[in-house]
């Protein structure tokens, strides 16, 4: 099927008039959907959005790719910034979140389970290799981020990272945020990723990541990481 239909198959059916559109920036897609969003309504294009992740493996020709190419972990297990990751390990899965301005929610008397303070997108430009990520970029782009929510990093005690559970990816996000964060204070500021319990959503992945910081967020306690097994 085409991806602008998705998101404009909803539009239809629910008869909405504002920005409708697919995003396919790869396992950021649904983090990108909701920066984009987000920003729509501080411009006061729309009221309301829903943003949202999908992902599904209709077809083994994905995994004969990716196990030509390596990437997939050896023995079916994430293991998100853990000892012995190897590659990643994909997942299945489709969710949405809704999206207000504060004084609406707070009129409209919803549920309000968190505020988004502020969020940047970029890329990582060119490097050693088309998958290899920049820590450089990385850096730059979470502190910018801080900057734009009005947020100290001495103030963050838990970060939900990307963690794909690989020798390549996990390093380099730490030294992102290591680059990101102050370095007089440590034992801070915690650091976990759902993708070592449910695999890497790719497309739907912050639809994943999101509603566990709301759970630890709501709960007041920290989720346990398990090994997720291969779909």
């Amino acid at each position: 099927s085409f991806y602008w239909a998705i998101a404009n198959r909803v539009s239809y059916y629910y008869n909405f008039s504002g920005p409708s559109l697919a995003i396919d920036t790869a396992c950021s897609s649904s983090l990108t959907a909701i920066h984009l969003a987000s920003e729509s309504i501080k411009r006061g294009e729309i009221d309301v959005a829903i943003a949202g992740g999908v992902n599904l493996t209709l077809h083994p020709n994905k995994y004969n790719l990716l196990s030509e190419m390596q990437f997939l972990s050896t023995d079916g297990k994430c293991r998100s910034f853990g000892e012995g990751g190897d590659g990643y390990v994909p997942g299945d899965g489709v969710g949405a979140v809704i999206l207000k301005s504060l004084p609406l929610a707070q009129q409209h008397r919803d549920n309000i389970y968190a505020v988004i303070r502020g969020s940047m997108v970029n890329h990582g430009g060119k490097t050693s290799g088309f998958t290899v990520p920049n820590p450089n970029r990385q850096a730059a782009l979470i502190s910018k981020a801080l900057d734009a929510a009005g947020v100290s990093p001495r103030q963050i005690s838990y970060v939900e990272a990307h963690g794909t559970g690989t020798s390549l990816g996990d390093p380099v996000e730490m030294i992102g945020l290591r680059k990101a964060y102050p370095q007089d204070d440590k034992q801070y500021c915690a650091i976990g990723s759902v993708k070592s319990n449910r695999g890497n959503l790719e497309a739907a992945a912050a639809l994943g990541a999101l509603p566990k910081g709301l759970l630890q967020i709501k709960t007041k306690e920290r989720e346990p990481a398990t090994k997720a097994k291969k779909p």
